[in-house]
């Protein structure tokens, strides 16, 4: 099933890239609401989108099991029906195959995901920004423990950030990683 997912995510997203319609059927019940999948267009020129290349699916999606219910979820970056901002969002797979979809993260300048990008970050335990010596509050983790796979949401050669499901609140929780 995990495979079918990754395989409908890629065939979605080079649609888009081409410039051509998805179908009816998953723009309408795949994703959310006031979504799209982001156009070639959306990521910049050709130059400036060199270092995408490394993955099949560009840096905008990737399917895994994140929240530890043993189905596939998918993680996707789309732009606003208006254009004018994109978001991070988890498609949390339901047993009838659909997935629900929750917004973790949206950002006001779509120009912006020219250079973000998203992808697996396997379980185990990672050193946040707070435990690298940036000043951090009392109570922001030095250390988190994955249990699941999470999602990292980069910038290109700069800063990113662990969406990741915490156990305790039955939720993702967020942390910056490097700044």
């Amino acid at each position: 099933m995990r495979r079918v997912i990754e395989i409908f995510v890629l065939l979605v997203f080079a649609i888009a890239i081409v410039g051509a319609e998805p179908a009816d059927h998953a723009k309408r019940d795949d994703l959310p609401r006031g979504w799209r999948i982001p156009t070639g267009a959306n990521l910049g020129s050709p130059s400036e989108q060199k270092w995408r290349e490394a993955d099949p699916s560009r840096y905008i999606a990737v399917s895994d099991d994140f929240n530890g219910d043993g189905l596939p979820d998918v993680a996707l970056l789309l732009i606003r029906d208006d254009g004018a901002a994109y978001a991070l969002f988890v498609g949390l797979a339901q047993k009838d195959g659909r997935h629900a979809f929750v917004k973790l993260d949206e950002f006001p300048d779509a120009k912006e995901l020219a250079s973000r990008g998203i992808k697996r970050v396997a379980p185990g335990e990672y050193p946040t920004a707070c435990a690298r010596g940036l000043d951090c509050a009392e109570d922001e983790p030095r250390y988190i423990h994955l249990k699941h796979d999470a999602i990292d949401y980069f910038t290109h050669d700069a800063a990113n950030r662990y969406y990741y499901w915490n156990e305790l609140n039955h939720s993702f929780s967020q942390v910056g990683i490097n700044d």
